[in-house]
C-alpha cells in the first residue's frame, strides 16, 4: 500500500509535472527549468557534511564531505533531467542523503548539458570526473538517477571498453537505455505514469539519438564483467521497459545484480519526500556498503 505522502506525489505530478513534458525542450525551455528546479528544492546542509565545490576547468561538481565514514570510498552521484533541465543543487538533498546511507563521502558531479554542449560532452565530464576522483579514493560508488543512470552506465561500458578500472559497485534509478523511447511501456504505461509523457521526441541532447552506439544508447552495450549493480525502476514509469531490458542484458551477461521494482511508483520517485524514498536510500546504502570496507 502506497504512503500518503507517495499519493500526494503522485496527485502533485499529474497536475504539475506531466502537463508540461510533451513540449520541445527547448534552449530557453532548459535553462528555465534549471531555475525552477532549483527554486522548488531548497535544502539546508547538515552540519556533519562539508560542502566544497570544485569549479576546475576539466572537472566541476560538488563534494559533500562527512566528518566519519569510509575515507578510501567515494560516491560519485550523476542527476537526471532529460541531459538538459537537472542541476546538483536541485539532488543535493538526495546525494547527501545516500551517501548518509552508505557512510561514504560524496562528489555530485557537474556535467554539460544540452543547449550548452551535446553529446559526448557529458560523458567525457562524467569520465574526467571520474579519472579524479581516482585519485583520491581507493574505492569508487556510482549512483545515477534518470538520464543520470544512463550516464552511470555508459561511463562504465567505456571504462570497460578502454581496459580501465572500473566502479565498485553502481546503482541507477530509473534508468533509460534506448533514446529513441520506442519500447512497449512508452505506449502501455502512459496513462499509468503521473509524470512522464511515453513515446516523446528524443532529448535534443543527442544529435543522433538512432545511433546503434552503447554510449548513446546503453541497450547496446555489452555487460560481461561488469561490476555488481542495483537497478531500480517504478512499476507504472514509462521508462519500465528499460530497466527490464537492462536487468535481461545483466542477468545474461551474469553479473552480480538485482532488480527493484517499487509497486505503484514512478520515475525517479526518491526525488519526493515519502517513506518510500527513504526505504528505497537505505536499501541502496545496504548495497553499497556490502561492496567495500574501510582497507
Amino acid at each position: 500500500m502506497l504512503s500518503n505522502e507517495a499519493k500526494v506525489a503522485i496527485d502533485f505530478s499529474r497536475k504539475n509535472i506531466k502537463p508540461d513534458q510533451g513540449n520541445s525542450l527547448t534552449p530557453e525551455i532548459a535553462l528555465e527549468a534549471r531555475k525552477e528546479t532549483d527554486a522548488g528544492n531548497q535544502y539546508q546542509i547538515p552540519n556533519d557534511v562539508k560542502l566544497s565545490i570544485i569549479n576546475d576547468k576539466l572537472v566541476k561538481g560538488e563534494f559533500y564531505l562527512r566528518n566519519s565514514g569510509a575515507s578510501n570510498t567515494v560516491l560519485m552521484f550523476l542527476h537526471g533531467g532529460a541531459y538538459a533541465t537537472g542541476t546538483v543543487y536541485s539532488r543535493r538533498k538526495l546525494a547527501i542523503k545516500l551517501g548518509k546511507a552508505s557512510n561514504v563521502d560524496v562528489f555530485s558531479v557537474d556535467y554539460t548539458q544540452y543547449p550548452e554542449g551535446r553529446h559526448p560532452t557529458a560523458q567525457n565530464d562524467v569520465i574526467n570526473a571520474y579519472h579524479f576522483l581516482e585519485k583520491k579514493y581507493k574505492h569508487i560508488l556510482v549512483f545515477g538517477e534518470s538520464a543520470g543512470a544512463t550516464l552511470a552506465l555508459t561511463l562504465t561500458l567505456q571504462l570497460k571498453q578502454e581496459h580501465k578500472k572500473l566502479p565498485d559497485r553502481i546503482a541507477v534509478f530509473s534508468p533509460v537505455i534506448n533514446q529513441l523511447n520506442t519500447s512497449s511501456s512508452e505506449y502501455l504505461r502512459n496513462d499509468r505514469d503521473p509524470m512522464l509523457v511515453g513515446a516523446t521526441k528524443p532529448v535534443p541532447y543527442f544529435e543522433d539519438p538512432s545511433l546503434p552506439d552503447p554510449l548513446v544508447s546503453p541497450i547496446y552495450g555489452n555487460y560481461s564483467c561488469f561490476p555488481p549493480i542495483f537497478i531500480n525502476c517504478g512499476s507504472e514509469e514509462v521508462t519500465y521497459d528499460s530497466s527490464a531490458i537492462l536487468n535481461e542484458l545483466c542477468q545474461e551477461a551474469h553479473v552480480d545484480m538485482k532488480w527493484k521494482v517499487w509497486n505503484g511508483l514512478f520515475h525517479v520517485f526518491v526525488l519526493f519526500d515519502m517513506p518510500e524514498t527513504d526505504l528505497a536510500i537505505n536499501q541502496i546504502g545496504s548495497f553499497f556498503k556490502a561492496g567495500f570496507n574501510n582497507d
